[in-house]
C-alpha cells in the first residue's frame, strides 16, 4: 500500500513525529525501524499482521509504502496505518504528548 500525506510542519518536526510513531511500534509491538537521515525502514508485526516498509518524509509530505499481506488488508492494516499517521501528523497534538505513549 502507498500513502502520500501532506503535513503541515518543519521537516524536522514531522520527522520527530514519525519517530515517535516508529518509537512506539518498536517499543509496543517489536518492530525493528531504521532511520537514515528523513528516511525510515521499518520490518515486523504489529497487531499481528506483518509488515515491510520505508517512510519518507520532506518539507510538505510524507509517503509510505509498507507491504502488508492479503489478510493484513482485509483486517484493516491499511486504516490502521492511516488512523496513526493521522493521529501524528494532527497540529493539536504536541510532540512531548506523542513521545510519552512511548514509554
Amino acid at each position: 500500500m502507498k500513502l502520500d500525506r501532506t503535513h503541515s510542519f518543519s521537516q524536522e518536526e514531522a520527522v520527530a513525529r514519525v519517530r515517535a510513531l516508529t518509537d512506539y511500534w518498536d517499543t509496543r509491538h517489536g518492530t525493528h525501524t531504521d532511520w537514515q537521515g528523513s528516511t525510515a525502514r521499518i520490518k515486523g508485526k504489529v497487531k499481528g499482521l506483518s509488515f515491510d516498509g520505508t517512510f519518507s518524509i520532506d518539507e510538505r509530505h510524507l509517503v509510505a509504502e509498507v507491504k502488508v499481506g492479503l489478510l493484513a488488508e482485509a483486517l484493516g492494516g491499511r486504516g490502521y496505518v492511516e488512523r496513526k499517521l493521522t493521529d501524528y501528523l494532527d497540529p493539536a497534538r504536541t510532540l512531548e504528548e506523542l513521545r510519552r505513549r512511548i514509554g
